[in-house]
C-alpha cells in the first residue's frame, strides 16, 4: 500500500465495489445486494452470502454472475487487507466461462490491483497488460463498466506514483476524471482531489498539493478512516511545507477517528505516529521524535511486509542517528529499512546490498541506497568506505536506469534525472575523493563515469535510440509505433493551440481527452516495443574522445558537487582532473551576474560586465590556463548556471576586452558520449541550403502577422541572404514549405520567432508564416523527423537556445530538440540581439565556412570580424551583439575545403576559352 501522506486502499476498493454493483445490477439477485450492502460492517455475513450467489449461480448456469460473485467476495478480503485470500477468490473466476467482456475486464483489472498490493510486479503487469487490451478492442466497455474502468485508472495512476511515473501517473488520473465528469459525487470528488493531490506533493508543488488536500477534507465528512487518511495527507503536506502551526487541530482529530475504528485503524495510527515524528524533529526534539518513530516502526512489523509503514519509520530512526552523530547506529537503520523493503534480502553487513531487482517498491530501495552511500561516505574510520559508498551508488543508479526504462514521457525522465541530481553530485564527490585518494587508470575512469551518468542521460537515451536497431521487431509493431508517436504528436499540437477564449467547452474538453489518450495509446506501444530493446554496451569514451581530439583541442567537463565545482580537462595526451576554488553560492551570484550583463542591450548605457567576467573567468578557467597553452579550440559540458553562459564572453585580464573568443573556439557539448558518439564524415560536395524568414513581410502582410501576435523582422531577409540556396520569405515560408523541402537540404537556417516554454519543453515551437492556425513547428514535432542528413542548423530566432534548466539534461531548448532528432550541429540564439547584427553576422559566418572551416573555427572568425569592423567603442562591439550565437553539438566542417581545379577542368576551360576566341575573330572577318 502506497501510503505517503494518504490512504488509497479505501477508495480504489470503494469504487471496485461500486463497479462490480453497477456492471451487473439488472442481473444480481437480492442475495449480492444485501451482501454488498453489509460488506463493511458484517464482512463474515457478506461472505456467507456471496457463498451463496455462487453457488445458485452455477447450478442455473450463470457463470458471469458467479464470476461477478467472486470478484465482490475477494472485495471483502481485500478490504481487511488479505491481499494473498483476496487473489485467490479472485483468481477462481477466470476458468468460468463463458463470461461476458466486462466481467474479464473486472477480474483482469481487480487482479492487477491485488497483485500490485502484493508487490507482485510482473503478475500485475500481466493482468493489467490483458485489461488494457481488452479495452483497446472493446472500447465500449468504458461506457458498459464505466465507475470499473474509472477504479482501474486510478489504481494505475497510484501505481504509476509509486514507481516515479508521474506523467503517466497525470494521464492515469485525468482520463479517470474524464468517465466521471458526468457522475461524479462528493466522494469520488475527494478521491480525485486526493489522488492528484499526492501527484503534486511528488512533484514539489506543496501549494497544489495543499489546497487540493484541504478540498479533499471538505468534500468528505463521514467521520471514518476514509477521512483520516484524507487528513494524514494534508497532515504530511503541511508538513513538509513546515507549516507546523497549523497540524494540530488535523492530528487530533485523525486521533480520534483512529480510536474510533479499533484494530481496524491500526495502519493509520502508525503513519501517524511518524507524522508526530517529523512534527517534533522539526521542533528539534529529538528524543520525542525518535518514540514516535520507534513506535510506529513496531507497528509496522505487526502489520507484516505488505505496508511501507515499518521501511518509513526505520529511515526516520536512520536519519535521526545520523542527527546524532551516530553513523554506525544510522548505518544499522538504513540496513535494516532495505531488509523492510527486500523480498530475500536480510544481511546486516553495510558491505551488502540486496540484488538489483529485489525490493517491494523501486523508489523506496532508491533513496535508501543513496541515503546508505552519503552515510557510508561521511564514515571516515570506515575501512574501504570511499569504495563501499561508490559501490553503492553503483547499485543505486543501476535500479534508477532500470526503472527508468518503463518510462514512456519524456517529461517523466526528465524529472526523474532533476530529483537524481543530489545524488549524482555527491557521487562525483565520492569518486572524486577515491580518485585522489588512488589515482589510477581505475578510479579516473569510475571518476569520468560518474560525471557522466549525470550529463544528458534522457538525450543521450533519445540518440541511442535513433541509431538503434529493433532487431526482430514485427513489422506490425513498428506500425503501430509510428502511429501512436504520430497520434501523440498531433494531439500535443492541438492541445498547445486549442483558443481556450474561442471554442466551446465541448471542444475544449474533446482536445484534452483526445491528449490523455493519445499519451495512454503511446504508453501501450512504448511498452511492448521494450522486449526487443537491449543495452547498448559501454564503449571507452574516455580513449574515443582522445583519438578525436587535434593537438589543438581540449575537452572541458564541468561538474557540481553538493558544494564545490569539479572540472576534467582532456587533452590529446593529458588529463587533469581537479576541484575548482569556488563554492556553490559564489558560482551562482558571478554567473548571474555576467550572463545579465551580456544579455541586456547596454544602449545607451556603456558594458559594464567587464569586472565579474574577469573574477569568473579566475574561478573557472584561471587554475588551468597553463595547461590549455597552444589549445585554440574548446568543447566544453558545462552544468548548473554555466548553462546560461556563454564562455566568449569571460576575460583574461592580460589587456582590456581580452575576451575568451580571442583565444579559442568554442563548442558546447551536451555530454563526453554525446560527442564522441555523433557521426563524424567530412562534407561530400557544398551543401543545399535552405533559408526561411517568414517575418520579412511588405507592409500588405504587415497587418496579418500583428493580428496572429507577431512582429516583422525586418533584416531577417538581409540574414538569410547571405547563404546561397533555397530562400523562402513571408507567405513563402510557412510550415508546409518547411516540412516538403528540409528533406533535399543539407543546411538549415531559420531567421524567424520562437518560444522556448519553461513548464514543458515539448511545448516549444518555431514559428512559420502564420496564414492558419497550424503554422507553429512544436519540439514534440521535431521528434517525428529524421535529421541525421542535417549538417548544420542556424536558429537565429529569439531564445532558441534557452529554456528551462534541467539539471544534467542543461536547458531544455530548441536547439536540444533538434540534437534529438538527430542534427548534430546547431547555431542557437541566447537571447534576442539586434536583427542587424545577426544579418551581418550571419554573413560573415557563410563566408567563413564556405572556405571549409570546422563550424566552431567559423563561428569565432566571424564573431572577431565583427568586432573588429566596429570602431573603438562602438555602438555594437559589447558582447550583447555577438555572444547571442552560440554552437551545440559537434563542430565539423560543413563546406568543403576548396582545393585546386582539377587537371581536366583546367583544360576544359581552356578549350572553352580557345574555341571563343576563334569565334570571335571568324565574326570580325565576315564583317569585313
Amino acid at each position: 500500500m502506497n501510503s505517503s501522506g494518504s490512504g488509497w486502499t479505501w477508495y480504489v476498493l470503494v469504487l471496485l465495489c461500486l463497479g462490480s454493483m453497477a456492471g451487473h445490477g439488472q442481473s444480481a439477485d437480492s442475495l449480492r445486494q444485501r451482501a454488498n450492502a453489509i460488506y463493511r460492517q458484517q464482512p463474515a455475513e457478506a461472505l456467507r452470502l456471496f457463498g451463496q450467489v455462487q453457488k445458485l449461480a452455477r447450478q442455473q448456469g450463470k457463470f458471469d454472475l458467479a464470476a461477478n460473485s467472486l470478484v465482490d467476495e475477494a472485495t471483502v478480503y481485500y478490504v481487511n487487507d488479505d491481499y494473498r485470500r483476496a487473489t485467490t477468490v479472485c483468481r477462481a473466476g477466470l476458468p468460468l466461462t463463458p463470461l461476458a467482456d466486462s466481467t474479464r475486464f473486472k477480474l483482469w483489472a481487480s487482479l492487477g490491483e491485488m497483485y500490485h498490493q502484493r508487490n507482485r510486479p510482473d503478475s500485475l503487469r500481466w493482468f493489467w497488460q490483458r485489461a488494457d487490451s481488452l479495452l483497446l478492442v472493446r472500447p465500449a466497455l468504458e461506457r458498459e463498466a464505466r465507475t470499473y474502468v474509472a477504479a482501474y485508472w486510478g489504481n494505475r495512476g497510484t501505481a504509476s506514483v509509486e514507481q516515479g511515473d508521474y506523467r503517466q501517473a497525470e494521464r492515469c488520473f485525468q482520463k479517470r476524471l474524464l468517465l466521471l465528469a458526468r457522475h461524479t459525487t462528493p466522494a469520488r470528488q475527494a478521491i480525485a482531489e486526493n489522488q492528484f493531490a499526492l501527484f503534486y506533493r511528488q512533484l514539489g508543488q506543496l501549494g497544489r498539493a495543499d489546497s487540493l488536500y484541504t478540498a479533499s477534507v471538505r468534500h468528505y465528512k463521514t467521520p471514518d478512516l476514509n477521512r483520516g487518511w484524507l487528513l494524514l495527507g494534508l497532515i504530511e503536506c503541511r508538513l513538509q511545507r513546515q507549516r507546523t502551526d497549523s497540524v494540530w487541530v488535523f492530528i487530533r482529530e485523525t486521533e480520534r477517528l483512529v480510536k474510533q475504528a479499533g484494530t481496524d485503524g491500526a495502519e493509520l495510527s502508525a503513519y501517524l505516529d511518524q507524522s508526530l515524528g517529523k512534527y517534533w524533529e522539526q521542533q528539534q526534539q529529538l528524543g520525542r521524535a525518535r518514540t514516535f518513530f520507534a513506535r510506529s516502526v513496531a507497528t509496522g512489523q505487526r502489520l507484516g511486509g505488505s505496508s511501507r509503514v515499518g521501511w518509513r519509520g526505520l529511515m526516520a530512526l536512520s536519519r535521526m542517528a545520523w542527527l546524532q552523530q551516530d553513523v554506525s547506529g544510522a548505518l544499522t537503520f538504513i540496513q535494516q529499512a532495505m531488509q523492510a523493503n527486500s523480498l530475500r534480502f536480510r544481511a546486516t553487513d553495510p558491505a551488502q546490498n540486496p540484488a538489483l531487482t529485489d525490493f517491494l517498491n523501486g523508489p523506496d530501495l532508491f533513496e535508501s541506497l543513496c541515503w546508505k552511500a552519503h552515510l557510508l561516505h561521511a564514515a571516515k574510520t570506515m575501512p574501504n568506505s570511499l569504495q563501499l559508498a561508490n559501490l553503492t551508488y553503483d547499485r543505486a543508479f543501476a535500479l534508477s536506469d532500470l526503472l527508468q526504462a518503463s518510462y514512456s514521457a519524456e517529461l517523466t525522465k526528465l524529472f526523474v534525472q532533476e530529483k537524481l541530481r543530489p545524488a549524482y553530485r555527491e557521487a562525483v564527490a565520492v569518486a572524486y575523493a577515491q580518485y585522489r585518494q588512488r589515482p589510477d587508470k581505475a578510479t579516473l575512469a569510475a571518476l569520468l563515469h560518474r560525471q557522466e551518468q549525470g550529463s544528458a542521460a534522457v538525450l543521450r537515451e533519445t540518440l541511442q535510440a535513433l541509431q538503434r536497431d529493433y532487431a526482430g521487431v514485427p513489422g506490425y509493431l513498428l506500425e503501430e509505433v509510428q502511429r501512436a508517436k504520430n497520434r501523440l504528436a498531433a494531439a500535443k499540437t492541438a492541445w498547445a493551440e486549442r483558443d481556450v477564449a474561442h471554442s466551446t467547452g465541448a471542444g475544449i474538453v474533446a482536445v484534452n481527452a483526445e491528449l490523455v489518450n493519445a499519451e495512454l495509446v503511446w504508453n501501450r506501444a512504448y511498452q511492448k516495443l521494450r522486449p526487443y530493446t537491449s543495452a547498448q554496451p559501454g564503449a571507452d569514451n574516455l580513449s574515443r574522445l582522445q583519438q578525436q581530439l587535434a593537438p589543438d583541442m581540449a575537452f572541458l567537463q564541468y561538474s557540481l558537487t553538493s558544494d564545490s565545482l569539479l572540472l576534467t580537462v582532456v587533452k590529446k595526451h593529458q588529463i587533469r582532473v581537479m576541484l575548482l576554488p569556488i563554492s556553490g553560492a559564489q558560482l551562482n551570484q558571478l554567473a548571474e551576474t555576467v550572463r545579465h550583463e551580456a544579455y541586456r542591450n547596454p544602449d545607451p548605457f556603456q558594458y559594464t560586465g567587464h569586472t565579474a567576467a574577469r573574477a569568473l573567468f579566475r574561478r573557472v578557467l584561471g587554475p588551468v590556463w597553463a595547461d590549455l597553452a597552444g589549445v585554440r579550440r574548446l568543447v566544453i559540458v558545462r552544468d548548473g548556471p554555466l548553462h546560461y553562459l556563454p564562455f566568449e564572453v569571460l576575460e583574461t585580464g592580460q589587456r582590456p576586452d581580452d575576451y575568451l573568443l580571442r583565444h579559442a573556439a568554442i563548442t558546447y557539448a551536451y555530454s563526453m558520449d554525446s560527442y564522441v558518439r555523433s557521426p563524424r564524415q567530412r562534407p561530400d560536395g557544398s551543401p543545399d541550403v535552405l533559408s526561411m524568414a517568414p517575418f520579412a513581410v511588405d507592409q500588405a502582410t504587415l497587418t496579418l502577422i500583428q493580428q496572429r501576435g507577431y512582429q516583422s523582422l525586418d533584416r531577417s531577409e538581409a540574414e538569410i541572404g547571405s547563404a546561397a540556396g533555397t530562400r523562402s520569405t513571408a507567405a513563402n515560408a510557412s510550415k508546409a514549405t518547411f516540412l516538403s523541402l528540409f528533406p533535399d537540404h543539407q543546411v538549415l537556417h531559420l531567421a524567424t520567432h520562437a518560444r522556448a516554454s519553461d513548464n514543458d519543453p515539448g511545448d516549444s515551437y518555431i514559428a512559420f508564416f502564420p496564414q492558419d492556425s497550424s503554422h507553429r513547428l512544436y519540439a514534440h514535432e521535431l521528434g517525428l523527423l529524421d535529421l541525421r542528413h542535417i549538417r548544420l542548423a542556424v536558429l537565429s530566432a529569439c531564445r532558441t537556445g534557452s529554456g528551462s534548466l534541467h539539471g544534467g539534461e542543461g536547458l531544455l531548448s530548441l536547439s536540444r530538440a533538434f540534437a534529438s532528432a538527430g542534427c548534430p550541429q546547431v547555431i542557437t540564439s541566447l537571447w534576442n540581439a539586434h536583427d542587424g547584427t545577426t544579418a551581418r553576422l550571419s554573413q560573415l559566418l557563410y563566408e567563413e565556412l564556405a572556405s571549409g572551416l570546422p563550424t566552431d573555427v567559423a563561428l569565432q572568425r566571424a564573431k572577431l570580424r565583427f568586432i573588429e569592423q566596429q570602431s573603438s567603442g562602438g555602438a555594437f562591439s559589447p558582447p550583447h551583439f555577438w555572444a547571442h550565437l552560440v554552437l551545440m553539438g559537434t563542430n565539423q566542417p560543413v563546406f568543403p575545403v576548396p582545393g585546386p581545379w582539377p587537371t581536366g577542368w583546367l583544360a576544359a576551360l581552356g578549350t572553352g576559352l580557345l574555341a571563343i576566341a576563334g569565334y570571335i575573330r571568324y565574326r570580325r572577318r565576315r564583317s569585313r
